[in-house]
């Protein structure tokens, strides 16, 4: 009736949280496996979010810092121009980046967490001779990005957002490998 409605309500409410409490319980208890209970009153939703899943805004002045380099000179021209390439792209860009050379969308909030730093590697064989015909080449297990010395900036930053942008990610590989008839093969 019109005279109980707010009972109705609150009844409602109550009856919604103890069919959600094995839920909220099993999260908790999994929240807490990274960041002790106690603590949760310290941070902001924001700022607990950070600590568990990383920052959503790819700062790339951070992967520079993180960065090793193999068989290519950080003074060379490849190296500036995909740093540059990398700045002037935009944050959803960056992400789709990650995924490609670690298959994380996501960084660290402190390089003390970062389990392994960026390499960026010389490209080998025939992409070392013809650049500008071969695509940069990541090993997202090894958080490593293999860079041709393309010969302009434009023509990196075609050939990386062609391959971040095309390339299979490691969710189609999981994918793929669960799907039906996948073992039989």
């Amino acid at each position: 009736t019109l005279g109980n409605w707010r009972d109705y309500i609150r009844l409602m409410e109550e009856c919604h949280l103890q069919q959600s409490a094995a839920m909220y319980k099993v999260f908790k208890d999994g929240l807490s496996a990274v960041v002790p209970v106690e603590l949760f009153p310290l941070f902001t939703a924001h700022e607990l979010e950070q600590l568990v899943s990383g920052n959503r805004q790819v700062d790339v002045d951070f992967i520079r810092r993180c960065t090793e380099y193999e068989d290519i000179s950080p003074d060379s021209d490849a190296v500036r121009f995909f740093w540059e390439v990398l700045n002037e792209m935009d944050n959803d860009e960056r992400t789709e980046f990650l995924r490609f050379v670690w298959a994380r969308s996501r960084l660290p909030v402190s390089a003390q967490e970062l389990s392994i730093n960026f390499k960026l590697q010389g490209a080998q064989g025939a992409a070392r001779e013809t650049p500008d015909k071969y695509l940069p080449h990541a090993q997202t297990c090894f958080f490593s990005l293999a860079l041709p010395s393309y010969s302009t900036k434009e023509i990196m930053r075609e050939k990386i957002l062609y391959a971040i942008k095309n390339s299979p990610n490691m969710d189609a590989d999981v994918r793929l490998h669960n799907a039906e008839g996948w073992a039989d093969s």
